[in-house]
């Protein structure tokens, strides 16, 4: 199975980290617009930007108190899950992880054996993609950042599409 990971450490406690993603007064200050209800298992939230008029639907598959969270979300012909696994390292630091699985599209053309007959535009849409992916995580963690160590909410503003 496909996968994308990235981490990061942030001086904040696992309860503010876990907090600012299941609280929806929480997550617009470094994802986010907005979301449309707090985090719950089997509860399918929408996700905004407001900024770029979109929107994302995802459903919450497992929530362990200051510790994990996980969704899925995408097409239902693709959809991908999403652990954020936060591990304390100390009263005020946390080590935030963020793995997204699946990408079932793309799966079945880098496993060919006969990978040379991929359309050099295709490898380098998947490669486009995958790399999108850890580079949007790489930017939430970073804001998450900015926000629980810095109290910076204007930072995941600033990216254009």
């Amino acid at each position: 199975m496909i996968e994308i990971q990235t981490r990061m450490l942030i001086k904040a406690p696992t309860e503010a980290v876990y907090q600012s993603f299941i609280n929806p007064d929480r997550i617009g200050n470094f994802w986010f617009s907005n979301a449309s209800a707090t985090w719950e298992v089997d509860k399918e939230i929408q996700l905004s930007y407001e900024e770029f008029e979109g929107k994302v639907d995802l459903r919450v598959l497992d929530l362990k108190e200051n510790s994990r969270i996980i969704f899925e979300w995408g097409p239902s012909s693709d959809s991908r899950v999403v652990t954020i696994a936060i591990k304390a390292l100390g009263p005020a630091q946390s080590l935030v992880e963020v793995k997204e699985q699946g990408f079932k599209d793309f799966e079945g053309l880098l496993t060919d054996p006969n990978l040379s007959e991929i359309l050099s535009f295709e490898y380098e849409d998947i490669l486009d993609s995958l790399m999108g992916g850890k580079a949007g995580w790489t930017f939430m963690l970073t804001c998450l950042k900015a926000y629980l160590e810095s109290g910076i909410t204007s930072l995941r503003t600033g990216l254009m599409p």
